[in-house]
């Protein structure tokens, strides 16, 4: 626990995360203000100063992250004990590299004997492509 002086009061504070620690205005907002008798006070000073000291927040654990990675690591080895790897058959085994050499090949074969075939005597004559609806709508609005 932290304890120290904030505005008219002290504010300790179980060790918490920033996001978890409210704004002090809520917790002293209705603390009247009293005068404390001197002796009290030498004994609070007295308190505080024996219990202070030095923190170092790498000795801060957070347990809940702890348990939970433990937890996590338990399930995984339990997990993989039960794992057994599973190979397929070879025959069943498709090598995508021969598959993909045999198909260019097979390509070639036909691209080649295509190249090689004799034409019929006609020569091929570019077809006229007709105009598009959006061409001829152009045109009619420009006449």
């Amino acid at each position: 626990m932290i304890v120290e002086p904030m505005g008219d009061g002290i504010r300790g504070i179980t060790l918490r995360y920033s996001h978890e620690v409210r704004d002090e205005a809520g917790y002293f907002a209705n603390i009247q203000k009293l005068k404390l008798p001197d002796e009290m006070l030498r004994v609070a000073e007295h308190i505080v100063e024996t219990k202070t000291s030095d923190f170092d927040p790498a000795y801060l654990e957070d347990r809940y992250r702890t348990v939970l990675i433990s937890k996590l690591k338990e399930k995984h080895a339990e997990l993989s004990k039960n794992i057994v790897a599973v190979r397929p058959p070879p025959e069943n085994v498709i090598n995508l590299m021969d598959v993909l050499k045999r198909s260019l090949a097979a390509e070639r074969l036909t691209a080649g004997a295509l190249a090689t075939k004799p034409t019929a005597g006609r020569m091929a004559v570019p077809s006229r492509a007709s105009p598009s609806k959006r061409s001829n709508a152009r045109s009619r609005t420009r006449r």
